[in-house]
């Protein structure tokens, strides 16, 4: 028979068995175990796999339940079939069977879920979406076009640090933030998700671990999940992470880094305050803990001058600080960059060479030209007082038709509030009556270790966006998401006054 190349995630949710039964029933259906075909007896598949006769006797036990496997004794194991699309089968034809042979990095990779409907939303409170009529177009197009005028200088200019010109005006934007630091410290990268995977595989070994906040951002958890990290979620509360939690995780085990989002906690939206960003760096430098900052919404605060970076008060040069211009244009826009000493830099360097040579440079050239001019910085402060007021109208309007028992936190900055569902909302329900009225919104258990402490609670909780949904039209778009909150109670309940 063909042979099996399987291979076991023993650090996986999934049972090995299932795990094998699954390999199997992908075999049987890409036509690569044909029916009739006799299987290994339980003891010699066991040998070659190096699993136990239990297990592979497991597997084939709830494939023979499912009908895809006929037992006899002292015959064998038989291929039934399975149940496929018969318009799908071509006679004669095996396919490849992928699902065994994916990486436990791949398997371990958890793909957020989201309110999607088929059809187009009528209310849009995703997240990572932007206001697209206030983009400044007219600003865009003279960017990419003199960058194009360039094209006959750019067209070699690949350099996996990023077009120089480019990292110059990065470092000096980042004066705003507080960071002082010199092109040399700055390398361009295709977007936040990206600088965090370009972390991961530079500083992460498999088996490490890496604490980050909970709830928190799930592309941090993706990307450190990929390096077979074992995650460790840390609380967070009105003040941010808990540094207190941090304190105790750190006496008990060895963590390698620590990610963080402090200026605008994802998805909380709160803001790490100046007593714990101070113990954060204090407690870091005792136990040597690299830190990576999220500045992802930094620019969008609302009430007071801008609180500067974490990366502004470290003097260990420990902060490693990633930044994105996606949030303050768009999100195709897959453009991001890291600030951190040039000794790691020269590893983020080395290690970009075995994914891609460097970020589109045209792109690169057109970043440069807007945040030169100034019109980015323009742009930014447009859209902040855009989404003040869009915040604002969210906020006065969750107060006036939500459920008695919703409650959110009144965010520091961002496009996002996190709303809580009364008690008696069933979360799935609520889910299931926002995809029949056409509303998009980011849901709870995206933001939380699958079997961490934080999950149940995650999952009765909502991320919802203003930045698509303009004020006048924000009370409707709350009263059509009540309305799928009251349809999701068990017993009606009046209005919050």
């Amino acid at each position: 028979m063909l042979e099996l190349a399987f291979q076991a995630d023993r650090r996986g949710r999934e049972p090995v068995y299932r795990q094998l039964q699954h390999h199997l029933l992908d075999l049987v259906q890409s036509r690569r175990l044909a029916p009739g075909e006799r299987l290994p007896a339980s003891r010699e598949l066991a040998h070659s796999l190096g699993l136990s006769r239990n297990t592979v006797n497991q597997a084939y036990q709830a494939l023979v339940d499912e009908g895809v496997l006929r037992s006899h004794v002292g015959q064998g194991t038989f291929v039934v079939g399975a149940a496929t699309d018969p318009a799908e089968a071509s006679p004669g034809v095996r396919s490849f069977a992928w699902q065994g042979l994916t990486a436990r990095r791949v398997r371990a990779i958890a793909q957020p879920r989201g309110v999607a409907p088929s059809g187009p939303l009528e209310i849009d409170f995703r997240a990572g979406r932007v206001d697209l009529p206030s983009l400044p177009m007219a600003s865009l197009k003279r960017a990419y076009a003199r960058a194009l005028s360039q094209v006959g200088d750019l067209a070699e200019a690949i350099d996996p640090r990023g077009w120089g010109p480019l990292r110059e005006v990065i470092a000096r934007s980042l004066l705003t933030r507080g960071i002082t630091c010199g092109p040399d410290e700055v390398v361009v990268v295709n977007g936040a998700q990206h600088a965090l995977d370009l972390l991961a595989r530079t500083l992460v070994d498999p088996g490490d671990t890496v604490a980050l906040e909970q709830p928190g951002y799930f592309g941090a958890a993706a990307a450190f999940s990929a390096s077979e990290a074992h995650l460790v979620g840390i609380g967070v509360d009105a003040e941010g992470l808990r540094v207190d939690e941090l304190a105790r995780v750190l006496r008990a085990r060895r963590v390698k880094l620590l990610y963080t989002t402090p200026a605008v906690q994802s998805p909380t939206g709160t803001a790490l305050s100046e007593s714990r960003r101070r113990a954060l760096l204090d407690l870091a430098d005792a136990y040597q803990l690299p830190i990576v900052e999220d500045d992802y919404d930094g620019e969008l605060r609302y009430g007071g001058p801008p609180v500067p970076a974490l990366k502004n008060l470290d003097r260990a040069g420990q902060v490693v600080y990633v930044g994105t211009f996606s949030k303050a244009l768009f999100a195709g826009l897959r453009m991001g960059y890291v600030a951190a000493p040039p000794p790691l830099l020269r590893r983020l360097v080395r290690s970009r060479w075995a994914a891609d040579f460097s970020s589109d440079v045209v792109t690169q050239a057109a970043l440069a030209d807007l945040l030169a001019s100034g019109s980015l910085e323009r742009h930014v402060r447009r859209v902040r007082r855009l989404y003040a007021r869009r915040r604002d109208a969210l906020l006065a309007a969750l107060r006036e038709l939500m459920p008695v028992g919703t409650a959110w936190v009144r965010p520091a900055g961002g496009s996002t509030v996190w709303l809580r569902l009364p008690d008696d909302a069933d979360a799935e329900a609520v889910h299931a009556a926002a995809v029949a009225a056409g509303i998009g919104y980011g849901r709870g258990e995206s933001f939380a270790l699958a079997d961490g402490p934080a999950a149940p609670e995650a999952e009765r909780h909502l991320l919802i966006s203003f930045a698509r949904v303009s004020a006048e039209k924000m009370e409707a778009g709350v009263a059509a998401l009540a309305d799928c909150v009251r349809a999701a109670q068990r017993a009606p309940r009046r209005r919050a006054s």
